[in-house]
């Protein structure tokens, strides 16, 4: 009986199903492992839980677990660097088929994100490939699955929204690459006019993009740029000839977004601050339909 021959094609999709699919087997005590040395090499271990469709898997093990360590100050540099650049992969490669993947790549960078923001560990290029991989994710996001009782969480935008705020909220990132970010932000209000939010994605948006702004300025000038970015925003619904579906869409959108960014706002301390920030939202708000 004559072998099949094994193609470079054949080899190189065998390959990429072996990748797509990962398995995801953590040792029963991950959560509760001390050892610093172990730690490291359990962080890349988690990773193929991340695309796990078991929520269970995906979300309480492998996502919680490299937070915790994450947040615990307990990876260190050449870890988390080696987490960027598989997570990034995940990014630039194709949707898994349950839809879970890329989600929580994007919120594990979130995390990756805020530790280089308190403690910095990226070169700027480095820096600069994330929040290109950050905004070209959050403005691309067109699965719009939020929860699931038998799934879980996807929550594409909120998780591309976390990591556009741990990006956008670093000293060492310039007000370009902030504007880059606070775009993304904006191309997700309305959710491609053709989805209504209902998981807490506008506040998530309003979130990551009230800190942004703050981290651009809130002067005169930033005030007006910022009343600019709104009015683009509010622009569908306030030109809209007729009420239909995709009208009402875009304003339930706003309101999702805009309601939760001017409760955000009033939570500033800074009185004055407050106001300069409030009165573009105001006007905006009660110019919809």
């Amino acid at each position: 009986m004559n072998k099949p021959r094994l193609t470079l094609a054949t080899l190189l999709l065998a390959a990429f199903n072996a990748w797509a699919a990962p398995s995801c087997s953590p040792p029963a005590n991950v959560q509760g492992e001390q050892d610093p040395a172990r730690i490291q090499q359990l962080a890349e271990d988690l990773l193929p839980c991340l695309a796990s469709p078991d929520p269970q898997l995906r979300d309480l093990i492998g996502f919680e677990t490299l937070y915790a360590w994450a947040r615990a100050g307990k990876l260190q540099p050449a870890t988390l660097q080696r987490l960027r650049v598989q997570l990034l992969a995940v990014l630039d490669s194709p949707p898994d088929a349950a839809g879970v993947h890329q989600p929580f790549a994007a919120l594990a960078l979130s995390e990756v994100a805020r530790v280089d923001r308190v403690q910095p560990y990226l070169s700027p290029a480095e820096r600069e490939d994330l929040v290109a991989h950050a905004a070209r994710y959050l403005a691309g996001v067109r699965d719009y699955r939020g929860f699931s009782a038998t799934e879980g969480w996807r929550h594409g935008v909120a998780h591309g929204a976390d990591l556009a705020l741990q990006l956008g909220v670093n000293d060492a990132i310039n007000a370009e690459q902030r504007r880059r970010l606070l775009a993304a932000v904006s191309q997700q209000v309305l959710a491609d006019h053709k989805h209504s939010y209902r998981y807490g994605e506008g506040a998530r948006l309003a979130r990551a993009a009230l800190n942004i702004q703050l981290k651009l300025g809130a002067d005169a000038a930033h005030t007006a740029e910022w009343q600019r970015w709104l009015d683009e925003l509010a622009a569908p619904a306030m030109k809209a000839k007729a009420l239909d579906e995709t009208a009402w869409t875009d304003l339930h959108n706003l309101r999702e977004f805009l309601w939760p960014l001017l409760t955000q706002v009033l939570d500033l301390q800074d009185a004055a601050l407050r106001a300069r920030l409030q009165l573009p939202l105001q006007t905006v708000l009660r110019g919809l339909p």
